[in-house]
């Protein structure tokens, strides 16, 4: 039996003027081509609180990277600083970017990779990729 390779798809963040509007017009058109359109909008929030992120916060040039396979999204985006996020509390200025993409997604986190880290999260997606 031949399990299909997950889908993966990924763009450069860049924080250019319109460079937002051009991340979240990447996974909106990812997202579509992937038969996932029912998770376009919650996923859109998601990737704009995590790129604006690594943008404000991190190092290096950011890339946002999207995968589907058994069930899922994933949404990870890449940045050269090691050091974690730091989830502020909801009423402080820029809190609830975090607490957002926890309440959107079945699971979240952060790792290192290579010399920075990756914050990814996951959403269901029980038909992800299935569109021919």
């Amino acid at each position: 039996m031949d399990i299909p390779a997950p889908l993966t798809a990924e763009c450069a963040l860049t924080d250019r003027a319109g460079g937002l509007a051009v991340v979240r017009r990447f996974a909106r058109l990812t997202l579509t081509a992937w038969a996932c359109d029912t998770l376009v909008d919650d996923a859109l929030l998601i990737v704009t609180e995590l790129a604006t992120n690594a943008l404000q916060h991190g190092a290096g040039r950011p890339v946002l990277r999207l995968s589907v396979g058994a069930g899922h999204i994933r949404v990870e985006v890449f940045d050269d600083d090691p050091a974690p996020p730091v989830r502020r509390s909801p009423g402080a200025d820029g809190g609830w970017g975090l607490a957002l993409v926890e309440r959107l997604s079945l699971a979240w986190g952060t790792a290192r990779h290579g010399l920075g880290k990756v914050v990814w999260c996951a959403l269901s997606a029980p038909s992800a990729g299935l569109a021919g």
